[in-house]
């Protein structure tokens, strides 16, 4: 097998692995020295081009269509304020005030501007569109990708695998947004998050204009805020003299598909006007404490995680540096409640790979006693104790929260240790050992095949061919 090299203008040439058999075609984790090269050199210092570093596994523009087409299908069924969030359609306007291109964000969405399984491909997708518009440019934003497309998820899970072995665990979390259209500026115009970015190029040429945080910071629209270099903001042009002036100070990176353009988040930047379709992923990754842990007054959350700190097998624990944050907030049993509840979260969090979102459920887990499975040993399950005798069973940023009897937490504990070893099952077999010895209505057999099933659901645990005995 071939090994591809890296190629990144200021990094030295380094071996790429070659992945894994059973995840070798998604699969885009680098190796820890080229993230201690990275980290050195580029990372929250300065943007940087990643050349074509993989041969295989790079999402491509049909999975990242499905992915959309997977979130308009759920959007057009729900119409839930959480997706019409997610999922936000732009319209630019030419002829802006003042010479300035401007968009508007079109709310709420029908049909006919969302991506459809009958288009079948995103060029059919574009041309319709592009008929229904009257040639107007659009763009589309979908944050949480990766909670509508499972391979999308097991790509950028891999990728994130390798950054957090290098730089650590950024508990904040990572947010895969893709960003699909012909638009020749980005939608909401020249601004700074508060990510640092890993763009990877789909389909097209992209163009980014850059600016150092000082640069534009000083400007009359700008907050005089210290803390302004950490959050999210906006430059609101006042013209075209202004936009022309602001152009001749930047500098700029350009990708073509396979590459993957990456810059701090104290950096103010824009998309500039590329020919035809473009389609990017967007992923931000930040080192501060994940949303749900906002509270008053906030409490001292560890910055980030060592990669070993993340679950591992069925007998992984929450890390001693979040548990100890817990620990602090009283007894009681309203505090007992939150207890459980925020540990929970944090479990979730960590066993989705502190990504913004879990991967799709399994839809078709229904399971019966002759079938066959086998767990993953890439995504283990855990099962975690909670405050007040609840066991909470975890997987891919999902879970199940129970109350067992001592004896039935063992035999939990037996079952995610059995399918994390990723040897092949036989439903029937396992709930005859799991059972076997059992005090009488400890444990329900349907409650076994829910909790089997759901494991399925969550994507820890699979269906498989029959085995021969």
């Amino acid at each position: 097998m071939r090994i591809p090299l890296s190629t990144t203008p200021g990094l030295p040439p380094m071996l790429v692995p070659a992945p894994s058999p059973q995840a070798a075609d998604v699969s885009l984790a680098l190796p820890r020295s080229f993230w201690k090269d990275f980290a050195r050199d580029h990372f929250d210092q300065k943007p940087t081009v990643l050349r074509q570093l993989y041969k295989q596994g790079f999402p491509s523009s049909q999975e990242i269509f499905e992915a959309l087409v997977n979130a308009a299908q759920q959007l057009l069924t729900e119409q839930s304020l959480a997706l019409m969030r997610n999922m936000r359609f732009y319209l630019e306007h030419e002829d802006g005030p003042d010479g300035v291109a401007y968009h508007s964000l079109l709310f709420p969405l029908t049909r006919r501007h969302l991506p459809l399984p009958e288009d079948g491909t995103p060029e059919a997708y574009v041309e319709r569109l592009d008929k229904w518009l009257g040639g107007k440019r659009f763009g589309i934003v979908l944050n949480r990708a990766q909670s509508y497309h499972w391979r999308h998820w097991q790509q950028m899970r891999s990728f994130l695998q390798g950054l957090y072995a290098g730089l650590g665990v950024p508990l904040y979390g990572a947010d895969p947004a893709i960003l699909f259209g012909n638009y020749r500026f980005t939608p909401f115009g020249i601004h700074k998050d508060d990510l640092h970015v890993f763009n990877f190029v789909v389909y097209g040429k992209k163009v980014i204009s850059l600016w150092p945080f000082e640069k534009l910071s000083s400007r009359d629209e700008m907050p005089k805020d210290a803390t302004l270099r950490e959050r999210t903001a906006s430059v609101h042009l006042r013209d075209k003299a202004d936009e022309d002036a602001m152009l001749a100070q930047a500098s700029f990176i350009e990708g073509n598909p396979g590459d993957i353009l990456c810059w701090p988040a104290s950096y103010w930047h824009r998309a500039e006007p590329t020919p035809g379709l473009s389609v990017c992923v967007s992923l931000g990754v930040a080192y501060r404490p994940p949303d749900f842990t906002g509270m008053e007054p906030p409490p001292a959350w560890p910055g980030r995680l060592r990669v070993n700190e993340l679950p591992r097998d069925g007998s992984w624990r929450l890390p001693a540096s979040v548990t100890a944050a817990l620990a602090k907030r009283g007894r009681g049993a309203s505090v007992e409640s939150s207890q459980r509840e925020l540990t929970s979260e944090w479990v979730r969090y960590l066993t989705g790979g502190t990504m913004s979102g879990p991967p799709p459920e399994q839809t078709d887990a229904a399971l019966t006693a002759r079938d066959w499975v086998r767990g993953s040993t890439d995504h283990p399950l855990v099962a975690v104790p909670l405050p007040g005798g609840h066991l909470l069973v975890s997987g891919c940023g999902r879970s199940t929260s129970l109350r067992p009897s001592p004896a039935v937490r063992r035999r939990i504990e037996w079952l995610v240790s059995t399918l994390n070893s990723g040897k092949p099952q036989q439903v029937e077999a396992l709930e005859t050992l799991f059972f076997s010895r059992l005090p009488a209505r400890g444990f329900s057999r349907k409650a076994f095949l829910s909790l089997l099933e759901g494991m399925v659901r969550w994507r820890n645990v699979r269906r498989i061919a029959p085995v021969a005995r």
